[in-house]
Protein backbone atom coordinates (compact mmCIF):
# COMPACT_ATOMS: atom_id res chain seq x y z
CA UNK A 1 0.00 0.00 0.00
CA UNK A 2 1.09 3.52 -0.47
CA UNK A 3 0.17 6.03 2.25
CA UNK A 4 0.33 9.82 2.48
CA UNK A 5 1.96 10.86 5.49
CA UNK A 6 0.67 14.14 6.59
CA UNK A 7 2.30 15.13 10.21
CA UNK A 8 4.33 17.68 10.52
CA UNK A 9 7.97 17.23 9.26
CA UNK A 10 9.99 15.80 12.51
CA UNK A 11 6.90 13.21 12.97
CA UNK A 12 6.68 12.44 9.74
CA UNK A 13 9.92 11.32 8.98
CA UNK A 14 10.08 9.32 12.06
CA UNK A 15 6.86 7.67 10.84
CA UNK A 16 7.79 7.05 7.26
CA UNK A 17 10.61 4.59 8.52
CA UNK A 18 8.02 2.77 10.47
CA UNK A 19 5.54 2.59 7.62
CA UNK A 20 8.13 1.67 4.64
CA UNK A 21 10.25 -1.01 7.12
CA UNK A 22 6.01 -2.64 7.25
CA UNK A 23 6.43 -2.68 3.75
CA UNK A 24 4.30 0.53 2.34
CA UNK A 25 5.04 3.36 -0.13
CA UNK A 26 5.51 6.36 1.73
CA UNK A 27 4.65 10.23 -0.16
CA UNK A 28 5.42 13.03 3.00
CA UNK A 29 3.80 16.12 2.96
CA UNK A 30 3.02 17.63 5.93
CA UNK A 31 0.05 19.51 6.69
CA UNK A 32 0.86 21.66 9.39
CA UNK A 33 4.49 23.51 10.04
CA UNK A 34 5.52 23.84 13.80
CA UNK A 35 7.21 27.16 14.78
CA UNK A 36 8.82 27.31 18.55
CA UNK A 37 8.01 30.17 20.86
CA UNK A 38 11.04 29.35 23.57
CA UNK A 39 10.97 32.64 24.33
CA UNK A 40 7.02 32.76 26.59
CA UNK A 41 7.95 33.49 30.13
CA UNK A 42 7.27 30.80 32.36
CA UNK A 43 7.59 30.98 36.61
CA UNK A 44 8.40 27.45 37.90
CA UNK A 45 7.51 28.95 41.12
CA UNK A 46 5.25 26.82 42.62
CA UNK A 47 4.23 24.64 39.96
CA UNK A 48 2.87 21.19 41.11
CA UNK A 49 3.73 19.19 37.44
CA UNK A 50 3.89 19.98 33.68
CA UNK A 51 1.23 18.68 31.37
CA UNK A 52 1.83 18.08 27.71
CA UNK A 53 -0.93 17.51 25.19
CA UNK A 54 1.68 16.89 22.38
CA UNK A 55 5.27 16.29 21.05
CA UNK A 56 5.54 19.31 19.98
CA UNK A 57 5.00 21.50 23.05
CA UNK A 58 8.13 19.28 25.15
CA UNK A 59 9.90 19.85 21.95
CA UNK A 60 9.47 23.71 22.31
CA UNK A 61 10.34 23.14 26.33
CA UNK A 62 13.66 21.64 25.28
CA UNK A 63 15.09 24.71 23.31
CA UNK A 64 14.61 26.57 26.31
CA UNK A 65 17.98 28.00 27.86
CA UNK A 66 16.62 26.78 31.51
CA UNK A 67 14.95 23.30 30.12
CA UNK A 68 17.34 21.86 32.62
CA UNK A 69 15.72 23.22 35.43
CA UNK A 70 12.27 21.80 34.46
CA UNK A 71 13.64 18.17 34.61
CA UNK A 72 13.22 18.56 38.50
CA UNK A 73 8.88 18.65 37.61
CA UNK A 74 6.74 15.41 37.73
CA UNK A 75 5.33 15.40 34.31
CA UNK A 76 1.80 14.32 32.49
CA UNK A 77 1.64 13.21 29.22
CA UNK A 78 -1.23 12.58 27.10
CA UNK A 79 0.16 9.53 25.55
CA UNK A 80 2.82 6.62 24.86
CA UNK A 81 4.44 8.99 22.54
CA UNK A 82 5.30 12.01 24.24
CA UNK A 83 5.83 10.13 27.20
CA UNK A 84 8.87 8.24 25.60
CA UNK A 85 10.11 11.61 24.21
CA UNK A 86 9.87 12.95 28.30
CA UNK A 87 12.04 9.83 29.57
CA UNK A 88 14.00 10.27 26.72
CA UNK A 89 14.57 13.76 27.49
CA UNK A 90 15.91 13.45 31.41
CA UNK A 91 11.99 13.28 33.09
CA UNK A 92 12.49 11.05 35.80
CA UNK A 93 8.92 11.15 36.61
CA UNK A 94 6.31 10.50 33.84
CA UNK A 95 2.67 9.27 34.22
CA UNK A 96 1.42 8.31 30.41
CA UNK A 97 -2.25 8.14 29.50
CA UNK A 98 -4.12 6.50 26.74
CA UNK A 99 -3.64 9.54 24.23
CA UNK A 100 -6.60 11.28 24.63
CA UNK A 101 -7.49 14.58 26.84
CA UNK A 102 -9.68 12.42 28.56
CA UNK A 103 -8.04 10.12 30.09
CA UNK A 104 -4.89 13.15 30.71
CA UNK A 105 -7.87 14.48 33.05
CA UNK A 106 -8.95 11.12 34.77
CA UNK A 107 -4.47 10.08 35.33
CA UNK A 108 -4.29 13.99 37.13
CA UNK A 109 -7.11 13.33 39.59
CA UNK A 110 -5.47 10.03 39.95
CA UNK A 111 -1.62 11.16 40.46
CA UNK A 112 -1.57 14.78 41.59
CA UNK A 113 -3.82 17.10 44.18
CA UNK A 114 -5.70 20.52 43.62
CA UNK A 115 -4.41 21.98 46.73
CA UNK A 116 -0.68 21.22 45.61
CA UNK A 117 0.03 23.93 42.88
CA UNK A 118 -0.55 24.93 39.78
CA UNK A 119 -0.50 22.70 36.54
CA UNK A 120 1.56 24.11 33.79
CA UNK A 121 0.11 23.28 30.56
CA UNK A 122 2.96 23.11 27.59
CA UNK A 123 0.25 23.78 24.56
CA UNK A 124 0.05 25.56 20.93
CA UNK A 125 -2.09 28.78 20.10
CA UNK A 126 -4.74 25.98 19.45
CA UNK A 127 -6.00 23.28 22.07
CA UNK A 128 -8.28 20.40 21.07
CA UNK A 129 -10.49 19.24 24.24
CA UNK A 130 -11.24 21.39 26.86
CA UNK A 131 -8.28 20.48 29.73
CA UNK A 132 -8.44 23.38 31.21
CA UNK A 133 -11.96 23.43 32.10
CA UNK A 134 -12.54 19.72 32.98
CA UNK A 135 -9.52 19.86 35.49
CA UNK A 136 -10.37 23.32 37.17
CA UNK A 137 -14.19 21.78 37.20
CA UNK A 138 -12.22 19.62 40.01
CA UNK A 139 -10.10 22.34 41.40
CA UNK A 140 -6.80 22.40 39.77
CA UNK A 141 -5.51 25.84 39.15
CA UNK A 142 -4.13 25.20 35.56
CA UNK A 143 -2.11 27.60 34.11
CA UNK A 144 -0.92 27.52 29.84
CA UNK A 145 1.97 28.81 28.35
CA UNK A 146 1.96 28.53 24.51
CA UNK A 147 5.03 27.59 23.43
CA UNK A 148 4.10 26.78 20.02
CA UNK A 149 2.44 27.68 17.10
CA UNK A 150 1.44 25.21 14.02
CA UNK A 151 0.52 26.56 10.83
CA UNK A 152 -1.52 25.44 8.12
CA UNK A 153 0.05 24.47 4.57
CA UNK A 154 -1.00 26.70 2.06
CA UNK A 155 -1.23 23.86 -0.69
CA UNK A 156 -0.49 20.05 -1.22
CA UNK A 157 3.25 19.31 -2.84
CA UNK A 158 2.90 18.20 -6.60
CA UNK A 159 3.83 14.84 -5.91
CA UNK A 160 0.56 14.52 -3.77
CA UNK A 161 -1.87 15.97 -6.01
CA UNK A 162 -0.48 13.68 -8.61
CA UNK A 163 -0.85 10.40 -6.21
CA UNK A 164 -4.18 11.26 -5.33
CA UNK A 165 -5.22 12.17 -8.63
CA UNK A 166 -4.07 9.16 -10.71
CA UNK A 167 -4.97 6.97 -7.41
CA UNK A 168 -1.19 5.82 -6.76
CA UNK A 169 -1.67 6.85 -3.23
CA UNK A 170 -3.77 4.43 -1.37
CA UNK A 171 -4.34 5.97 1.87
CA UNK A 172 -3.69 8.75 3.91
CA UNK A 173 -2.83 8.80 8.22
CA UNK A 174 -4.95 11.72 9.55
CA UNK A 175 -4.29 12.59 13.45
CA UNK A 176 -6.63 15.39 14.17
CA UNK A 177 -9.48 17.51 13.34
CA UNK A 178 -7.66 19.95 11.85
CA UNK A 179 -4.96 17.85 9.78
CA UNK A 180 -8.47 16.73 8.77
CA UNK A 181 -9.97 20.01 8.10
CA UNK A 182 -7.02 20.90 6.16
CA UNK A 183 -6.26 17.97 3.84
CA UNK A 184 -9.91 18.46 2.99
CA UNK A 185 -9.55 22.31 1.95
CA UNK A 186 -6.39 21.43 0.29
CA UNK A 187 -8.29 18.99 -1.93
CA UNK A 188 -10.74 20.68 -2.88
CA UNK A 189 -8.78 23.60 -3.62
CA UNK A 190 -6.35 21.03 -6.49
CA UNK A 191 -9.25 20.13 -7.73
CA UNK A 192 -9.34 16.44 -6.65
CA UNK A 193 -13.08 16.26 -5.35
CA UNK A 194 -13.83 13.89 -8.27
CA UNK A 195 -10.64 12.21 -7.84
CA UNK A 196 -10.70 10.66 -4.14
CA UNK A 197 -12.97 7.07 -4.75
CA UNK A 198 -9.87 4.96 -4.52
CA UNK A 199 -8.67 6.36 -1.58
CA UNK A 200 -8.71 5.20 2.17
CA UNK A 201 -8.62 7.57 5.60
CA UNK A 202 -6.72 5.93 8.76
CA UNK A 203 -8.00 8.50 11.55
CA UNK A 204 -6.56 8.35 15.13
CA UNK A 205 -9.32 8.93 16.52
CA UNK A 206 -13.32 9.96 15.49
CA UNK A 207 -12.73 12.93 16.51
CA UNK A 208 -10.12 12.94 13.32
CA UNK A 209 -12.76 10.99 11.11
CA UNK A 210 -15.52 13.98 11.12
CA UNK A 211 -14.11 16.43 8.67
CA UNK A 212 -13.71 13.74 6.00
CA UNK A 213 -17.87 12.78 5.68
CA UNK A 214 -18.32 14.42 2.40
CA UNK A 215 -15.44 14.13 0.09
CA UNK A 216 -16.23 10.36 -1.56
CA UNK A 217 -13.74 8.30 0.70
CA UNK A 218 -13.23 5.34 -0.45
CA UNK A 219 -13.14 4.23 3.38
CA UNK A 220 -12.46 5.84 6.45
CA UNK A 221 -11.04 4.14 9.47
CA UNK A 222 -10.82 4.52 13.14
CA UNK A 223 -8.28 3.63 15.29
CA UNK A 224 -9.52 1.71 18.59
CA UNK A 225 -7.90 4.18 20.33
CA UNK A 226 -5.96 7.63 20.28
CA UNK A 227 -2.79 5.86 19.96
CA UNK A 228 -0.40 5.19 16.83
CA UNK A 229 0.07 1.90 17.38
CA UNK A 230 -3.80 1.21 17.34
CA UNK A 231 -3.73 3.25 14.17
CA UNK A 232 -0.83 1.22 12.40
CA UNK A 233 -2.85 -1.90 13.10
CA UNK A 234 -5.30 -0.47 10.77
CA UNK A 235 -3.20 -1.03 8.02
CA UNK A 236 -2.90 -4.64 8.60
CA UNK A 237 0.38 -6.70 9.04
CA UNK A 238 3.42 -6.02 8.22
CA UNK A 239 4.54 -7.27 4.53
CA UNK A 240 8.02 -7.15 2.44
CA UNK A 241 9.35 -3.97 0.71
CA UNK A 242 6.83 -2.47 -1.43
CA UNK A 243 7.93 -2.62 -5.36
Amino acid sequence: MHLLVTRPRQDAEALAQVLQARGHGVTVDPLMSIEFHPETPLTRTGVQALLITSANGLRAMRTRTDFSEWLKLPLVAVGPTTAALARDAGFPSVFEAEGDVVSLVQLVRQKLEPDGGPLLHLAGTIVAGDLKGALEADGFWIERAVLYEAKTAASLSEKTIEGLHSGAIDGVLLYSKRSAETFVDLCRLAGLADHLSGLNAYCLSANAALPLQDIGLQGIHVASAPNEADLLSLLGPASGPEK
